[in-house]
């Protein structure tokens, strides 16, 4: 395999790049078009950004060499720069940390110094969180991350805390407060009230869409924006809040991509209550676990889900199974799914039967099943590691 590395790119990029088409397989595992004095002086520009960080870190904490390396490439990342990959992890270490003989270190052994990075470094952070007494903070928050502030500030937020209120509580009021958020009720009575408003949705066809949600209003004349959202910084959907942009339109096309949180139009009748409803559902399964989907999958009647062995666009390709044909899109708003170290991005959702998935079983992977006739029961591993080694390679290189 060849590749073609522009010289714009950033140095992150350029070995994921290669890291992606080396071919262990083969005699030299190198892309043709990549020479061993390219990749060292890429690996050495990288050093330059991170070199400190590894040799602080080896210093000062129990991870080894290689093990502070991985961390560090893996999890750390300047502004506008990807995290490296295991494949490119591998071809740095074995570019920085020795000459460029034999071939690079695999996927397998650098993700091997990663697990042990992080083993460790989930040892530390149990170590700290115990260190005062209970109830812990793994007893109190269901994902607590350890957070340092100065003192003075620290003081500053005690005196802040209601009774009962515990940090995290008191940080997130006083972070709600600082934001003017219009809640989604007022917005769209607003509209409909202030500028006639007929139509209000949410548009998802953009990538990431619930990062900053893009409202199209149907209104009949030009006019001001209703105060209530002229003076907003956010929406408010759910008790969280959402940046917004609002688009208004004289006759809004009605796309698919819409989530139409009300209408009241020749062809369309919507309530605000049932819009809400499916735009909160919607905002909630834009991310999901492995177990969560599974899980979802399973409380919608689904029989398995698999994965399409090749990537669709930047991302996965999930195929949920059904008995017979299921009521819409189970997985509409699926966007994102964490790994344990990673993220990856959902490209297309295609529901299948039995029937038609059998006839692309060649092209999937079979992650779950439950176990029904013509599947034998198969159950999504616990360990993160070991749901991740389900992914098809060429998929997992897609994640960052």
């Amino acid at each position: 395999m060849s590749v073609d590395i522009e010289p714009e790119w950033q140095p992150a990029t350029k070995l994921n790049v290669i890291g992606g088409a080396l071919d262990f397989t083969a005699l030299d595992p190198l892309p043709d078009g990549v020479t061993r004095d390219q990749i060292e002086e890429i690996c050495y520009t990288v050093r330059e950004l991170y070199g400190d960080y590894v040799d602080e870190i080896v210093a000062e904490t129990t991870l080894s060499q290689r093990e502070a390396q991985t961390w560090v490439l893996r999890t750390l990342a300047h502004d506008g720069t990807d995290p490296l990959s295991y494949e490119a992890i591998g071809l740095y270490i074995w570019a920085i940390g020795r000459a460029t003989d034999g071939d690079p270190l695999s996927r397998t052994i650098v993700t091997e110094y990663y697990d042990r990075a992080e083993a460790k470094v989930k040892r530390a952070e149990a170590t700290v969180k115990r260190t005062g007494p209970p109830p812990y903070p793994d007893d109190v928050y269901d994902d607590p991350a350890l957070l340092w502030v100065d003192t003075p500030v620290a003081e500053r937020l005690q005196r802040h805390r209601q009774p009962e209120e515990t940090f995290s509580d008191c940080l997130a009021r006083l972070l709600d407060e600082s934001v003017s958020a219009v809640p989604l009720a007022t917005f769209v009575e607003a509209y409909r009230t202030e500028r006639d408003a007929d139509y209000v949705a949410v548009d998802t066809v953009y990538p990431d869409w619930d990062a900053e949600l893009r409202v199209v209003a149907g209104v009949q004349v030009d006019g001001l924006e209703p105060k209530a959202v002229a003076d907003a910084t956010a929406l408010r959907v759910d008790d969280r809040t959402y940046d917004f942009t609002v688009s208004e339109k004289s006759d809004p096309i009605h796309a698919d991509s819409h989530i139409v949180v009300y209408a009241e139009t020749a062809d369309t009748s919507v309530a605000l209550a049932d819009g809400t409803d499916r735009l909160e559902a919607a905002l909630a399964g834009v991310e999901r676990s492995l177990p969560d989907l599974v899980s979802h999958l399973r409380s919608v009647g689904a029989t398995a889900l698999a994965i399409g062995t090749e990537p669709a666009g930047a991302g996965a390709h999930l195929f949920p199974v059904f008995e017979a044909e299921p009521d819409g899109d189970p997985l509409a708003a699926i966007e994102r799914i964490p790994l344990d170290e990673r993220t990856l991005d959902v490209g297309r959702v295609s529901p299948v039967t039995v029937a038609a998935y059998r006839e692309r079983s060649e092209t999937t992977r079979l992650l779950w099943a439950r176990g029904t006739e013509g599947f034998e029961s198969t159950a999504l591993p616990d360990d993160p590691a070991n749901r991740r080694e389900l992914l098809p390679d060429a998929v997992l290189r897609t994640s960052t």
